[in-house]
């Protein structure tokens, strides 16, 4: 049988003044330390082309949404936070969405949408703010998603960057 032998503690040690002198000591430190909260939303966060903000639909520079309503996005979805509804235009070979609707209480930025899309009509912007006061004023419909190719492109250039690899001919690889 082995005996072991337990020191005294101090007056100090017993009324945990060591310990309750660290922490009076870490709280002065972090009292001094430079501040890193951001004063939002006077001060906002800081967003570039990488930023994967809400998703928006590319309006070509005729006037007309690149969207033909393939249902790829809707289809990618994790959240099921895409309802699209198909229908014919007068143009040639093509189809728009006559309803394009994200709820944006269900959509978590996750960015399929953009890489399901063959026609390259949504991108995830760099809107950040999700906000409002009814759950109805969240579900964005087609004139609350359109965004002009001007206000997307640093994102387009980004994710066309990253495609480019995919893209090379078969004969340099």
């Amino acid at each position: 049988m082995v005996i072991v032998k337990r020191r005294e503690l101090t007056l100090a040690e017993r009324l945990y003044l060591p310990e309750i002198g660290r922490a009076l000591a870490l709280s002065l430190r972090a009292m001094f330390r430079k501040r890193v909260t951001r004063q939002y939303p006077e001060e906002p966060l800081p967003t570039n082309e990488v930023t994967r903000g809400q998703p928006r639909l590319v309006v070509k520079d005729d006037g007309n949404i690149a969207c033909v309503s393939c249902g790829m996005c809707e289809v990618a979805c994790p959240a099921y936070a895409i309802t699209i509804d198909g229908g014919e235009t007068d143009r040639a070979i093509e189809r728009e969405p006559k309803r394009f609707d994200i709820d944006m209480l269900r959509c978590i930025l996750c960015g399929f949408c953009e890489e399901a899309c063959p026609k390259d009509a949504i991108y995830m912007s760099d809107e950040l703010e999700l906000a409002d006061f009814s759950r109805q004023a969240l579900v964005y419909d087609i004139e609350k998603l359109k965004r002009p190719r001007s206000a997307l492109q640093k994102r387009i250039d980004y994710v066309n960057k990253l495609n480019d690899r995919w893209r090379k001919p078969s004969s340099t690889r």
